[in-house]
């Protein structure tokens, strides 16, 4: 009886091992999302875990996204190329962006939510897929989904061009999307300046909106040719509202003849972003007499971003001459030795400033100005400054003695 009992035992052991057919470990789409996500190995995650999980997996949604990632990664990089696969890649790549689903592509943009190796060619292959893509974007800003990449999204659909227009203005057009979202999206279109975009944007009714989204409008019809919006653009810039003002700003370096004491008036506005973007516009439309109010700015409480402008527009200044930045060096050195610049971060911006642009000018003012020589080399061995803003002041007065 034992004997008969042991057998039966093994049997029903063997049995159940037997039927146990169902794949042990990770599954080829975990392995394959990893390799291509998490450790960038393209080529592998294609042909060893991903084209296998297309077939196992039921639902194709994730496997299908990922190798459209996968296969646009694998062009970008070279990989493709270099693995000799870069004919099949591309059409595979093309026909899968062509066969791509709503469930795909919000797959593809929870994806790509996360930062990673693969995600700006994520991206291209969603511009690629144009107007479809364009739609499940658009949802995403306006829901508030996955902000990190609302930026990606918006440069996204400038690159689609003509394609992302008409969901666009779809968008513009419907009450229930955040006025915010339509601020963003009248930008795009500028960005895209298409014709087409003109007369559907004069048709939207404009009564209802708030003013913000008004000069969006305005600023957005002159970049696109209608130049009649001029003064109410200009008029923004003295709004109560700040997102008028906003918007005003950030269309000043687009306007053809403006007044540049009106532009260096604007830029004693308390917001930093109508700083940076007042200081864009006078970049463009360049006069002496803003170099002042400019380097100003670095004794206010202005955030990295404005002064950042302003350098960016001094280095303009620098570039054309003419005389735009006679006695800049002087003015800049004078900052930092009478200590009139409070924080260290725009005490070393400053620094840097003057070592990558203003080596030959800060060497002649010393020629003819004693006094600012010793009081510089005093300032760079004084105690109490960062050692980064110290580092920078040595190897620029470094550069001066040479």
């Amino acid at each position: 009886m034992r004997y008969f009992t042991s057998i039966l035992l093994i049997l029903i052991l063997f049995t159940c091992f037997g039927c146990d057919t169902k794949q042990k470990g990770p599954s080829n789409l975990s392995v394959g999302r990893d390799k291509l996500i998490n450790s960038g190995l393209t080529i592998e995650a294609i042909e060893q875990n991903l084209l296998k999980a297309e077939k196992e997996e039921e639902d194709k949604t994730e496997p299908r996204a990922l190798l459209v990632i996968a296969y646009s990664h694998a062009l970008a990089s070279g990989a493709a190329k270099d693995q000799g696969v870069e004919v099949e890649y591309k059409k595979q790549r093309t026909e899968r962006i062509a066969a791509l689903n709503e469930a795909e592509i919000n797959k593809m943009l929870e994806i790509l939510s996360k930062r990673s190796e693969v995600q700006q060619d994520g991206f291209q292959a969603l511009v690629a897929k144009g107007t479809d893509a364009a739609v499940i974007l658009i949802e995403s800003l306006a829901s508030g989904l996955y902000p990190d990449i609302h930026n990606n999204i918006i440069l996204a659909l400038g690159q689609m061009g003509t394609k992302a227009i008409d969901p666009i203005l779809d968008s513009i057009a419907d009450a229930k999307v955040n006025p915010d979202v339509k601020t963003k999206l009248i930008q795009v279109l500028g960005k895209i300046g298409d014709e087409k975009a003109v007369e559907r944007l004069k048709s939207i009714d404009l009564t209802n909106m708030s003013d913000a989204l008004k000069m969006t409008v305005y600023t957005t019809l002159y970049r696109l040719g209608d130049t009649k919006y001029n003064s109410k653009i200009l008029a923004g810039l003295t709004a109560n509202e700040i997102k008028v003002r906003r918007a005003a700003a950030k269309a000043m370096a687009n306007l053809k003849n403006v007044n540049t004491n009106t532009l260096i008036t604007a830029l004693k506005d308390d917001d930093s972003q109508i700083v940076a973007d007042i200081a864009k516009a006078l970049s463009v439309h360049k006069t002496k007499d803003a170099v002042d109010p400019l380097v100003d700015i670095f004794k206010s409480a202005h955030d990295h971003k404005a002064k950042q402008a302003v350098l960016n527009t001094l280095a303009t200044y620098i570039e054309a001459g003419g005389g735009l930045t006679r006695g800049l060096a002087s003015r800049m050195t004078y900052l930092l030795i009478d200590k009139e610049v409070s924080s260290s971060e725009d005490r070393l911006m400053l620094v840097q400033f003057l070592k990558t642009h203003m080596v030959k000018q800060l060497k002649a003012a010393m020629l003819f100005n004693e006094n600012l020589q010793n009081k510089f080399y005093e300032y760079s061995q004084s105690e109490g400054e960062s050692e980064f803003v110290k580092r920078e002041l040595n190897e620029l007065l470094t550069r001066i003695q040479k």
